[in-house]
């Protein structure tokens, strides 16, 4: 089974901001992923359902608890923790909270597998889904765990901002709006204060996270190393030798050219063709014969008013310090460097954020905000005073405020409507599709409202017509190489059945005419034969050539002898200084060959037409200058790893600190529940 992919994940957001992190509480996944994803990336990106299906597939919930001492704590739940599932330190996941955040879960993946909803999904596929999820809740909690030991307390200042912060709570202005906040949680079922709680602990486990990493050096021996290796320098002696100038000293004559032609007929065989019909049924043609009414596109246009009635937005970006006189000196040396990559790793001690595409409210102090939309493009500005701090900025892209009326989105909303109900209708049309396959033998009966495509027409096994043109099959690559794989393993005339494809589509086929491959006539194709005949002579010629020089490098102590006083002398490169990262544009297959050969020692190889013979005659190390502008970027790329991976680092060692404790009863019965039941 392939991984499955929901649009309103906790992963997904990795692909808007780069370096944020962020928590969700029980409910508040399937509120904020649909209006606020780039304000809440998980970095614990292991522990979330990033391609759930492959991984958890083999994780039983037992393992979860191996070494926790579980029968050591069995009935030691009472009174008002008997809904407890896990204790970690101060904290706990109440069966509610586990249930909820699982079925929150389930119609992102119903609806990715193409099925009406989480009922129709199997217990197997549920319990996969409520392992992943338990597992994120587990590592969040012991991350907030350590937060309350500490005594870390997030401000009701800040959980209000960040709350102000989330489109799905605002108006039409772009503000929020108290309304819209209320019928939110009441349309999840979510109170107010178990909403905030959320939230809090959100920002708390950032906070406790912002920063981690950044101090991560990498080591200056594994540096070295690794920057040895791959600049090292193999001076070497290079001959190329092009097959196509060999002179072949007599022309073929008939008996050669029909030898030629019987030992590899295989070279002149025609490609078997096969006449198919074909018909496909995915989700984007269930899609694309949607028919949805102007009134629900009004609707959508109406309710999305903001998306296509933009104010001006501006790109920022922001360093935050924590004196005015460091902010000034930090001011001066960006204006010297215009470079935003280069003023960060220069200067580590500033907070860095970026504002794509940012609106006037979407920045979250006041006073940067209304300096950042008075400012010029690519000026850096600043110092200004903010309630974080004392900050320096630049403007690097203004796009004007635009408008797009209903007539002009009219299009882009109904296929966002269609492509959203497709898979819901995917199981029920594939029902009916396979009926209508069954009672038609020939593919002509099935109904044209399933949103099925039809098609047909010849093709080979490498999906081209006879023009030699790709054959305009319907559906994506992986579905159109599918759809080619049975095309050319059914049988001619075999009733065609409905066949799981890619991408959730199903189709079927029938094959109703074959046209055999068959060898040519060697009077048809006599012109290649000859020009085959000839290109192989010449490859024989270029690899006797090629021999005698090796062979003679070899004896004579080097390829630059072997070819003193000959043509090739001219063509020889000499000293050519090859390395890992500069390669001077050489087949890989050569550059393995040199790599792996000594220096005072001569190789040869073959690669196409072409022959390679090459003599090392030294190695050495680049210089430190050379390589300085590499060693940094090297260096940075290796610390962002480094630093990427800490947090998952982090929550691991935190199990043998703070040992989550379960209760497997009411757990067992969480997981009984969601796999038993939608």
């Amino acid at each position: 089974m392939s991984a499955i992919h929901s649009p309103c994940r906790v992963g997904e957001g990795r692909r808007l901001v780069k370096k944020s992190v962020s928590y969700y509480g029980p409910d508040l996944q399937s509120l904020a992923n649909c209006g606020s994803q780039a304000r809440m990336i998980s970095t614990l990106r292991h522990f979330v359902v990033d391609s759930w299906i492959g991984r958890v597939i083999a994780l039983l919930i037992f393992l979860a608890f191996v070494g926790w001492g579980v029968g050591d704590v069995l009935g030691t739940y009472n009174g008002d923790q008997a809904d407890t599932v896990v204790k970690i330190g101060t904290r706990r996941i109440s069966a509610q909270d586990l249930d909820r955040s699982i079925r929150n879960q389930l119609p992102a993946i119903a609806q990715q597998m193409g099925v009406a909803d989480p009922s129709q999904l199997t217990p197997a596929t549920r319990r996969e889904v409520a392992q992943s999820v338990l597992q994120r809740l587990l590592a969040q909690n012991e991350v907030l765990a350590l937060a309350d030991r500490n005594g870390m307390k997030v401000p009701d200042a800040l959980v209000r901002q960040e709350i102000f912060g989330y489109r799905v709570f605002q108006g039409t202005d772009g503000r929020f709006d108290r309304k819209i906040f209320d019928a939110k949680l009441k349309q999840i079922g979510l109170q107010e204060r178990a909403f905030l709680d959320s939230v809090r602990d959100e920002l708390g486990a950032r906070d406790l996270l912002d920063g981690m990493g950044r101090t991560m050096i990498v080591p200056a021996s594994v540096l070295d190393q690794l920057l040895a290796y791959n600049t090292r320098q193999y001076k070497t002696d290079l001959l190329r030798l092009d097959s196509a100038t060999m002179a072949v000293p007599a022309a073929a004559e008939e008996p050669q050219l029909r030898r030629f032609y019987d030992n590899h007929q295989a070279q002149y065989r025609s490609a078997e063709y096969r006449h198919a019909k074909i018909i496909l049924l995915s989700p984007d043609s269930i899609a694309r014969s949607l028919v949805v009414p102007d009134t629900q596109l009004k609707q959508l246009y109406d309710f999305e008013s903001q998306k296509y009635n933009v104010p001006e937005t501006r790109d920022i970006e922001v360093l935050t310090v924590q004196g005015r006189d460091a902010a000034q000196a930090l001011a001066a040396s960006w204006k010297n460097n215009l470079d935003w990559d280069a003023i960060q790793k220069s200067n580590p001690a500033a907070a860095s954020v970026s504002f794509p595409h940012a609106r006037e409210i979407d920045i979250p102090s006041p006073e940067l905000a209304k300096a950042a939309f008075a400012a010029s493009v690519n000026t850096v500005e600043g110092p200004v005073e903010t309630p974080t701090g004392w900050v320096v900025f630049r403007v690097t892209a203004i796009t004007p405020p635009h408008k797009t009326d209903f007539e002009q989105a009219k299009s882009e909303i109904r296929d966002e409507i269609a492509r959203s109900q497709a898979p819901q209708l995917l199981a029920q049309r594939f029902a009916s599709l396979q009926d209508a396959i069954a009672g038609s033998a020939d593919l002509e009966q099935v109904p044209t409202d399933l949103g099925a495509v039809p098609a047909q027409g010849s093709l080979d096994a490498q999906g081209l017509t006879k023009d030699g043109e790709m054959a305009p099959l319907p559906g994506d690559e992986a579905t159109r190489k599918a759809i080619i794989a049975r095309i050319f393993a059914q049988k001619k005339g075999e009733k065609p059945t409905l066949i799981n494809g890619p991408a959730n589509s199903g189709f079927a086929v029938l094959v109703d005419s074959i046209e055999p491959g068959h060898v040519k006539p060697f009077e048809t194709v006599r012109e290649q034969v000859g020009h085959d005949w000839l290109k192989a002579q010449q490859l024989h010629q270029a690899d006797e050539r090629a021999t005698t020089i090796m062979l003679a490098a070899r004896k004579s102590g080097g390829l630059e002898k072997a070819v003193a006083g000959t043509t090739d002398a001219a063509t020889m490169q000499k000293d050519l200084l090859i390395s890992r990262i500069q390669n001077a544009g050489l087949p890989s297959a050569l550059l393995s060959e040199i790599f792996a050969t000594a220096p005072g020692k001569t190789g040869m190889i073959a690669v196409g037409d072409a022959l390679y013979v090459f003599t090392v005659t030294g190695t050495e190390a680049a210089s430190p200058e050379s390589t300085k502008a590499l060693r940094d970027n090297m260096k940075g790329q290796l610390e962002q790893t480094l630093q990427s991976d800490v947090h998952q680092v982090f929550v691991h060692s935190l199990e043998s600190e703070i040992k989550p404790v379960p209760n497997m009863a009411v757990l067992q019965q969480v997981m009984s529940d969601v796999a038993g039941q939608p």
